[in-house]
């Protein structure tokens, strides 16, 4: 069984009519979700990813007139739900191994995994911001969390605030940032692919490798832009991510997928490049985008003839307002990879600073 389909279940068959039966007091005011992070949350969890808290589990959020009932309302359904669901353990304990991690009890002690909380508490320690005030704000919020943020579900908002807010970052980032981030992830793609074909003839094979490797990476961060779709930090969810794209990755997958396993990594800088005109074609349909054309870089080693970084710029120059102010420095997820950081949104939010001395 998915693990959202479980927690959906979970909800309606168990948590739903103890709510209705013993917690009246709060009415329809309150909303359940299944959102945040786990493979189950992406919909990507099979037998070799029912790890980290996989079960019977979801989140109950309540309006802030109503927050000093979590307590209460944990303990009632800590003591009426079951120890069991549908043959899996409602009960979970915190990992002695790993800090803050819980997982299913096998012997029924522990305490059911449900998180009461409210909108405005959930998201500023999530995302670290209840609703970005202008673009520059955009710019610490990791797009991984806005991945799991708008992924799972709500299985019930009977005051609406969760569907209100989540719509504001499903809706995808504002055309502004969305033309910043853009226009970084093109400046950010000819940094490396031209060194593959110079790297191999030098017989540095790690350099050409790692380069290929990096490049792959940034065509794939672009696919997901065009797309208007958050992209996952987490290696291991990238290929099937990338395969949900409605545009774009069928066309590609199978080019960058070759280039992994080609021998000849001149033939794959080629394959790389087609890759990133079938970038260009779409980006060009795009009514909101410049239509752009491939230039020469003057720059170029003789390996690599596009020149990304005037992509970047035809597509910085559309940009109006706040970031119009600030050189293409990318949001802070675009150049920051300490995983520990992108899963920090408040750490995070404390590096925004760098934009103050641009």
């Amino acid at each position: 069984m998915k693990g959202l389909d479980l927690c959906r279940k979970y909800y309606r068959e168990i948590i739903k009519p103890i709510i209705d039966k013993n917690i009246g007091f709060i009415g329809d005011e309150y909303a359940t979700a299944l959102i945040g992070w786990g493979s189950e949350v992406l919909g990507n969890d099979d037998d070799f990813s029912r790890d980290h808290e996989w079960g019977p589990r979801c989140i109950i959020f309540l309006p802030e007139e109503l927050k000093q009932y979590k307590n209460r309302i944990y303990k009632i359904l800590n003591t009426e739900i079951p120890s069991a669901f549908m043959g899996y353990p409602t009960r979970f304990v915190v990992d002695k191994k790993y800090t803050g991690v819980r997982s299913p009890s096998i012997d029924g002690t522990g305490d059911v995994h449900i998180d009461i909380t409210t909108c405005e508490e959930y998201l500023c320690s999530s995302i670290g911001i209840t609703v970005p005030e202008n673009d520059l704000h955009w710019l610490s919020i990791p797009e991984n969390l806005l991945l799991e943020l708008t992924s799972g579900e709500i299985f019930f908002d009977g005051f609406g605030e969760l569907t209100q807010l989540r719509k504001i970052y499903s809706d995808y980032y504002p055309d502004n940032v969305w033309k910043y981030r853009l226009a970084y992830a093109w400046q950010s793609l000819g940094w490396d692919i031209d060194l593959i074909g110079l790297c191999n003839d030098r017989g540095d094979v790690l350099s050409a490798r790692h380069c290929l490797s990096e490049t792959i990476g940034r065509i794939i961060k672009i696919a997901f832009l065009l797309n208007r779709k958050y992209a996952p930090s987490y290696a291991k969810w990238i290929h099937r991510e990338f395969y949900k794209l409605p545009y774009l990755s069928k066309e590609i997958g199978p080019i960058i997928e070759n280039c992994y396993i080609e021998k000849d990594l001149r033939l794959a800088a080629k394959k790389l490049l087609e890759a990133c005109n079938i970038l260009i074609e779409y980006e060009n349909s795009l009514v909101i985008l410049p239509k752009i054309k491939n230039r020469i870089n003057i720059f170029a080693r003789g390996y690599l003839d596009a020149d990304f970084q005037y992509i970047a710029e035809q597509i910085f120059k559309t940009i109006d307002g706040q970031l119009k102010t600030i050189s293409i420095n990318g949001a802070l997820d675009q150049w920051i990879s300490n995983q520990d950081f992108l899963l920090d949104a408040n750490k995070m939010k404390a590096l925004s600073i760098i934009y103050e001395y641009d």
